[in-house]
Order: C-alpha cells, then sequence, then structure tokens
C-alpha cells in the first residue's frame, strides 16, 4: 500500500533529525601502507620483507584532485575512524532523503494557477526557456556556417537546411512539452470516478516519453488507482489520445498514412527522410493496424448511425450509384485451408476482397454523357462474406443518402452474388451490368470459335458490339447460338454464355441508359480495385493475414474516400 503525503514528510522529518545530529565527519579512507627505502643493504632489501611500516594513509578525492595525510595510530586514527564512518551514514540518509523527497514530489498535488499575474509568470518562463533554446541554436549554426566558409570556401545548403529544420523541430518540442506539463500533471482531486463508477484514488505522478512529430518529450501525469478493479488510469492519456500508446497521434497519423501507401520497411525510411521521425518498419506495421482497427471501427459506427436514421442528409441526390466487384489477394497459407484455387494443384493461394464504392450524378455533358460529381465516390470493402459484404455496402449507401436519392443504380459485373446483394439490399435499384464485363463474355466465344479466323473473329465481335450498345441482347444470344451450331467443340462455353447474357439480359438495355444519361460501366470500381487494392496490397512478395489485410483496407477506403480527416477530427473530439 503507497504511503500517504502526511506519512512520507514524516519519515522525511525525522530523517532530517537524524542528520542534524549526526556530529562530524569526512571524506575518505584509511589505508596501511609499507614503504622499501631503496638501499641494498637494509633489512627491507631482503626478499619476502614488507618493507617499512606500518604507516597509515588516510585519502581522498575532490574534485578529481587526489588529497593524503599520515594518520597516527591511537587517538588520532580512532577519531578518522569515526568520522569517515559518519560520512558513510551521512550519504546513505542523504539517499534516502532524496528517495522520500521524490515520492512526495510525485505525489503532492499541484496547485492550479489563480489569477492573470501567474499566467504572465508562465508565459515569462515559457519564452525564455525557448528564447534560450533558440539562442544556443543560432550560436551553433551561425558559428558553423563561418567556419565553413573559412575552412572549405563553400557552403553545403543540404546540409544546413536539414540540420535547421531538425534545430526547429527540437525547439518546437521543448515548446509542446512546456505546454504539456503546464497543467502540473493534471491532476483531477483525490477521487475520481472512473468510467464503471468507482471511486480511483490520487496515488501521485508519472511520466511518460512520447514521441511527437517534433521530437521526443515528457509528458507528467496523475494516476489513480482503482481498488474494486485493482487497475489504474491516467486521464490525462485519455485526454491527449495517448492511452496505451508512447506515440502522438500526430505521429500515428504520420505512420498509418505511411503504412497504407507502402510496404512497412520502405515506409520507415521515408518517415525518417521527410519528417525526421525514426521509428522501426515494425512499429509501422503495428501502429497502422491500429488505425485501421480504430477506423474500421469508426466506419461501422457512422454506418449503424445511418441506419437508425439519426443522420439525415442535408440535400437530395438525383442519382446515387452502388458498385461491387472483387478481385484476390495474395495471403498466408494458413488463410487459404481447405479452400480450392485455380492453381495446378488445386489450392487458392488468395483470398477474395469484395469491393464496394458509391459515387452521385447530377448531370450530363452536352453529348449526354453522364458526369461523376466531383469528390462524390467513396468506397468500403473487406475479405468477409457476401452476405457481410451487404450489410456494408447498404450501410455506406445509406450514410450518403441513398434515402434521398431520386433512382439508385446498382452497377455490377454479372456475379450472382452481387445481384443478390441488389435484390436484398437495394429492392427497387435499377440493375446494370457493366458494359465492358458483358463485352468480354461474347469475347470469350468468338476467340474460341473463330480464333483461328482473325479477321471473322473481329468482325463477328463488332456486330456484337453494335447489338449490344443497342440493347439488343436477344440478337446476341441468337448469334451465339448459331456459332454453337457450327462449333459442337465449343458447345458448353456457347450454353454457359448464353445464358449468362439470357440471366441478365434486362441489365443490359445499354441504348435506354444511355438515353436516361445513366452510367454503363463501373470504371471508377475497376480503377478502385487496383488503386485501393492492388496498388498496396497484391504488390510482389506480399502475402498478408485476412486480419491484417482488412486493416490496411480500412485505411486505404478511408482515405481514398476523403474520410481520413474527419477520422482524426472525431478522435480530438472524442
Amino acid at each position: 500500500m503507497p504511503e500517504s503525503l502526511s506519512e512520507l514528510e514524516r519519515r522525511r522529518d525525522g530523517l532530517c533529525e537524524r542528520l542534524k545530529t549526526l556530529g562530524d565527519f569526512r571524506r575518505g579512507s584509511i589505508s596501511v601502507n609499507y614503504r622499501k627505502c631503496g638501499k641494498p643493504n637494509c633489512i627491507c632489501a631482503q626478499e619476502g620483507h614488507p618493507g617499512h611500516g606500518p604507516r597509515y594513509l588516510w585519502s581522498t578525492t575532490i574534485k578529481g584532485k587526489s588529497y593524503t595525510r599520515n594518520v597516527q595510530l591511537g587517538a588520532e586514527m580512532k577519531k578518522y575512524e569515526e568520522e569517515i564512518a559518519r560520512y558513510q551514514t551521512f550519504v546513505k540518509l542523504c539517499d534516502e532523503v532524496l528517495e522520500v523527497s521524490e515520492q512526495i514530489c510525485d505525489v503532492r498535488p499541484i496547485i492550479p494557477l489563480r489569477d492573470e499575474t501567474e499566467l504572465e509568470e508562465l508565459k515569462k518562463k515559457f519564452a525564455e526557456e525557448v528564447q534560450r533554446e533558440i539562442q544556443n541554436e543560432i550560436d551553433h549554426f551561425v558559428s558553423q556556417y563561418w567556419r565553413e566558409r573559412a575552412t572549405t570556401g563553400s557552403f553545403d545548403l543540404e546540409s544546413h537546411e536539414l540540420g535547421i529544420r531538425a534545430a526547429m523541430h527540437g525547439i518546437g518540442a521543448t515548446m509542446l512539452e512546456l505546454l504539456l506539463n503546464a497543467d502540473g500533471g493534471d491532476y483531477r482531486g483525490t477521487t475520481i470516478p472512473c468510467k464503471k463508477g468507482h471511486a480511483c484514488e490520487f496515488e501521485g505522478y508519472r511520466t511518460k516519453s512520447l514521441l511527437t512529430v517534433l521530437g521526443a518529450v515528457s509528458v507528467k501525469r496523475a494516476y489513480y488507482s482503482d481498488k474494486e478493479c485493482n487497475t489504474g488510469f491516467y486521464p490525462k492519456d485519455g485526454m491527449l489520445d495517448i492511452e496505451e500508446t508512447s506515440y502522438s497521434p500526430g505521429v500515428r497519423r504520420m505512420m498509418s498514412k505511411v503504412g497504407s501507401y507502402r510496404p512497412f520497411g520502405p515506409g520507415h525510411d521515408d518517415l525518417y527522410e521527410l519528417a525526421g521521425i525514426r521509428v522501426s518498419a515494425k512499429e509501422v506495421e503495428r501502429v497502422s493496424e491500429r488505425v485501421g482497427q480504430q477506423v474500421a471501427e469508426y466506419h461501422a459506427a457512422q454506418g449503424e448511425a445511418a441506419l437508425s436514421e439519426k443522420v439525415v442528409p442535408i440535400k437530395a441526390i438525383p442519382k446515387l450509384y452502388a458498385c461491387m466487384d472483387g478481385t484476390g489477394v495474395p495471403v498466408v497459407k494458413k488463410e487459404t485451408e481447405g479452400r480450392q484455387g485455380k492453381g495446378e494443384d488445386g489450392q487458392a493461394r488468395t483470398r477474395e476482397v469484395k469491393l464496394g464504392c458509391v459515387f452521385t450524378q447530377t448531370a450530363v455533358d452536352n453529348e449526354g454523357h453522364p458526369i461523376r460529381d466531383e469528390a462524390s465516390t467513396s468506397y468500403t470493402g473487406a475479405i468477409e462474406t457476401a452476405e457481410t459484404f451487404g450489410w456494408r455496402l447498404y450501410k455506406e449507401a445509406r450514410r450518403r443518402g441513398m434515402d434521398r436519392a431520386g433512382e439508385v443504380v446498382v452497377l455490377g459485373d454479372g456475379a450472382l452474388w452481387i445481384w443478390n446483394i441488389a435484390d436484398e439490399h437495394f429492392p427497387g435499384a435499377r440493375q446494370i451490368v457493366d458494359l465492358y464485363h458483358a463485352r468480354e463474355h461474347y469475347g470469350y466465344v468468338a476467340k474460341a470459335c473463330l480464333g483461328q479466323q482473325k479477321d471473322k473473329m473481329y468482325e463477328w465481335m463488332e456486330s456484337r458490339r453494335a447489338q449490344l450498345d443497342e440493347g439488343k441482347v436477344e440478337d446476341v444470344i441468337i448469334a451465339i447460338k448459331q456459332l454453337s451450331a457450327a462449333s459442337f467443340a465449343h458447345k458448353d462455353l456457347c450454353d454457359r454464355e448464353m445464358g449468362y447474357f439470357e440471366k441478365n439480359k434486362e441489365r443490359m438495355r445499354y441504348a435506354e441508359f444511355k438515353r436516361l444519361g445513366l452510367f454503363v460501366g463501373s470504371g471508377v470500381l475497376e480503377a478502385g480495385c487496383r488503386s485501393v487494392i492492388g496498388q498496396r496490397l497484391k504488390q510482389s512478395g506480399m502475402h498478408w493475414t485476412v486480419e491484417g489485410a482488412n486493416k490496411i483496407i480500412a485505411l486505404r477506403c478511408s482515405i481514398m474516400s476523403n474520410r481520413w480527416e474527419d477520422f482524426w477530427e472525431q478522435r480530438a473530439c472524442a
């Protein structure tokens, strides 16, 4: 059980009383010496003789200088021994006084500023300390400049600009540390309630080393213990958003953004080169994944709020689009156990990321082509089941104002899971198969059946292109059927593709869609699969865990959706 302030003060008073009654004392030690005179005929020259003596010598060192003195055996020797012993007691008592005083400093509450006069004195103290730091740096760089010009006749600009930047960061760190500790440690009383309502007692102050964008600083925080839960907490850590971390919000923001764009190894090099922040690649990974988890939770909370109708869109939206697609991400072996893949051994090596995007459209251009509203695209995605992803995309569409949209359009590549989601979560929405994916399907037939006759193949494909652009899906089906009859070897492929067009024909009335000024291609999502997922998670040699990949996906979706700033603002306000 820690001692109270009054108990510590009584213990210190007792130690000080013992110091007062200690009496005389001196530093040093007494040694016994024997000396050989060097005369060849003297007894001390004989082998094994210790020499003349014994001689008692007191010695000590004061400020680097040695002092010695002969001490006579008897009363003088006794006096010296007692004084040296009392000095040892004095040193021990001083150490105890210092230890107790430091404990008192930790426990004694901070007296808050009472008036403007004390505030002005604090400002003056800050200014003096910062000015002293600035003057030291000015002296250093000016001296270095003249020394360099005098010896080499040149000026290393790159070295000086980086050096001055580091110096300015150091000055900023000094100022930031003063500001962080201006509250004396954020003492909030002898007892305060915790989140569970328990009475938590003030135990003293603890310091924490914190890496900020300006450099390392030390933060003093009041510590409160919860006796019921046998835990403790620092209210100041929660206020500063530094709970369970030694990195400031600004540093975590930089680390996670770098981790979302770059492999963690090169990312930690970039942080040092560009911002002077020295952290390990592993720490970049840990912080990126932790922030990614926090971003995912923030997005999920916003989605739930949209479902509860606590968030109401300010303005109506003419057209809102929801697009879906999937792309494989390489994963570690344990993540594909029991899953079939396309490789020769039949073993899967990737897991599918389901990515969705929502964007809006207000107008068309002079030629009637649809125009996507600027900065209206938001992404959401994860490695998860179609059922879970369906709810994810639905919540995002609700957050974006689907309830006030004049028309909702679902764009996809024709995969069954996409239309299942559309039917469940977007009933009444117009469903459109991405035109470019649809073209690929009659292309498969052409290459299989006419691949040896290039001119005829291209002519056949161009005819299907014209038919599909006009929305004449039935004509495309008839053409494939005719080709199938003439190429029995590819009948299964032709039957499969005819089935594809038959199932999706109402989603392929492209002439009508274009007349209505609608998008018929999911190019924005195709680009999203490459930029949001591919550029970071599908680089050479990468293998992810599902959990790790999802955290980085959350980061990238937030950044690419222009929600990054919102996330950090809400953390600052929490």
